[in-house]
């Protein structure tokens, strides 16, 4: 079973202005906790024992709010990357601290994360890689019925397209990712993105599959959708990550300090 989580947290949020002027993307509060509070547990609860943050905006927020989180064998680190890193240069800047297989997410997405039945398609497929797609049958996606990618009949993903243009697009990609690292060069130097430069050309190779659901999953690209998670945590008693920092201060529900 997968043990790392690769988190994507190094992202600007300008559409969270004037908000994300202060604190990163991931770090953007919920109730008063940060987003990735949430996410942390999430991962916790899915019996992931290490989690590394790709870092880059205001990435001192970041590591001084989980830079000592250790719990129960759950722990957290950093791969520090430049402001303007594109998401496959920041996986590829950690390449060396990547576990044989790891499950990629996005910084700013939130969806129950059903690791079981992801890990069961990817053995049962050999996928070097398997992306989780949201059918967005009701268009309740983050670009309405707008889709990027295209799955077929047998579940292989066809086609993923970032520009959401292509005819027959069918889902949408929502980040959780079961990630082969094979399926990353290191000897590539670019300033990548992993969804434009380095998913299409295994796309092609046939070996990328969808796990697909109709669950619906929760984005904080502006402060409306912010507002919309709030309900949803509310409303399905969604917790935060619960750890003791050095000074034995209980961190649940704790606002983060903003610079």
């Amino acid at each position: 079973m997968i043990e790392q989580a690769v988190i994507l947290a190094g992202g600007r949020g300008e559409r969270l202005k004037p908000l994300t002027d202060h604190v990163p993307k991931p770090m953007a509060p919920i109730l008063g906790v940060p987003f990735l509070d949430y996410l942390l547990a999430l991962l916790e609860q899915r019996a992931i024992k290490r989690v590394l943050l790709l870092v880059g905006y205001k990435h001192e927020v970041i590591q001084e709010r989980y830079g000592t989180l250790r719990k129960d064998g759950f722990s957290v680190e950093f791969s520090i990357g430049g402001e303007e890193d594109l998401t496959g240069r920041r996986v590829l800047n950690a390449f060396d601290r990547l576990e044989s297989r790891f499950l990629l997410l996005y910084g700013d997405n939130y969806w129950p994360l059903r690791l079981e039945p992801m890990w069961d398609l990817y053995r049962r497929t050999n996928a070097r890689l398997v992306a989780t797609v949201f059918r967005n049958r009701q268009g309740t996606a983050e670009y309405g019925f707008e889709n990027n990618v295209q799955v077929g009949s047998d579940g292989r993903v066809l086609r993923y397209d970032k520009s959401r243009k292509s005819p027959a697009l069918n889902g949408v990609d929502i980040g959780f990712f079961l990630v082969e690292k094979s399926c990353l060069d290191p000897r590539m130097i670019e300033n990548v993105s992993f969804e434009e430069t380095i998913l299409p050309p295994l796309v092609g190779m046939k070996d990328v599959f969808a796990y697909q659901t109709d669950e619906e999953y929760h984005y904080i690209t502006t402060l409306d959708d912010l507002r919309r998670f709030e309900v949803v945590v509310r409303e399905a008693g969604i917790m935060p990550l619960s750890w003791t920092n050095p000074v034995g201060e209980e961190m649940r529900g704790r606002a983060a300090k903003v610079p």
